[in-house]
């Protein structure tokens, strides 16, 4: 599956038939791209704002957060990057503007679904900045999500150019996507829940009644459903440490 725009709408094509594309429909200005490392979610950055996109573009949310205005003169540069399992949203910025001495560079860690702010670093540098977003992304992750890797500069430019890798301690707990989304109320089913910060000894309940859950990895549960009331489920996983993230309509019984 291949991501691309080049400020304008952006289309997705899967390499075994390159002459059928899926194009959003709205002619969004883009040049910022990240997609989750399975292809079921996108993040872009279009008209001054992060869009969560669906692996058929079609809308998903559009997290925001009052909190990113708490830094008089942040500036959002390129390199928002989703978690492999599209749970969190990684978001570069400034502190100031680029090249001014002080100015520092930061990322906030955002929920995918609601933008809530999980986490905020700040950087001993600011981002290389004098290359545009077409033709260089100024953050990136492994495949946990764990470790971030950063271009900084002490002044924004190349010839000071540097490379900051930060290793989270934890990584925030997130909800990605949930395979089936539509289940027996009778119980008894398979579900595979992607998601990030998941620890040995994480607990799945569904509308509050508790799931069988196997551990896989950090980012993948396997959960059998209990008894279920028929209609929308609200998913709340919680890990031993006491962190909690909840979805509300996560799956649907019948």
């Amino acid at each position: 599956m291949r991501l691309h725009s080049l400020r304008g709408p952006v289309a997705v094509w899967n390499a075994s038939a390159p002459n059928q594309f899926i194009t959003a429909a709205a002619n969004d200005t883009t040049a910022d791209l990240s997609a989750a490392a399975d292809g079921t979610m996108f993040a872009l950055q279009a008209s001054g704002r992060t869009e969560i996109r669906a692996s058929d573009l079609s809308l998903s949310s559009i997290p925001s957060s009052a909190e990113l205005t708490q830094i008089p003169g942040r500036l959002s540069v390129p390199g928002v990057t989703l978690h492999p399992s599209g749970a969190l949203i990684y978001q570069p910025f400034l502190t100031g503007a680029p090249g001014s001495a002080g100015t520092r560079g930061g990322i906030d860690i955002l929920d995918g679904h609601s933008g809530a702010l999980r986490l905020r670093l700040f950087l001993p540098q600011q981002f290389m900045t004098d290359v545009d977003g077409l033709h260089g992304s100024f953050l990136t992750t492994d495949e946990n999500g764990q470790r971030l890797f950063a271009l900084t500069s002490s002044d924004g430019t190349a010839p000071n150019a540097a490379l900051t890798v930060v290793q989270l301690a934890n990584v925030p707990l997130g909800v990605g996507t949930i395979s089936p989304s539509i289940t027996s109320a009778a119980g008894g089913a398979s579900l595979t829940i992607r998601g990030s910060g998941f620890q040995s000894g994480t607990t799945v309940a569904f509308n509050g009644k508790m799931a069988v859950v196997s551990f896989k990895d950090a980012n993948t549960l396997s959960v059998v459903t209990p008894v279920l009331t028929p209609g929308v489920q609200q998913l709340a996983i919680t890990n031993p440490d006491g962190e909690t993230v909840s979805l509300d309509a996560a799956i649907i019984a019948n």
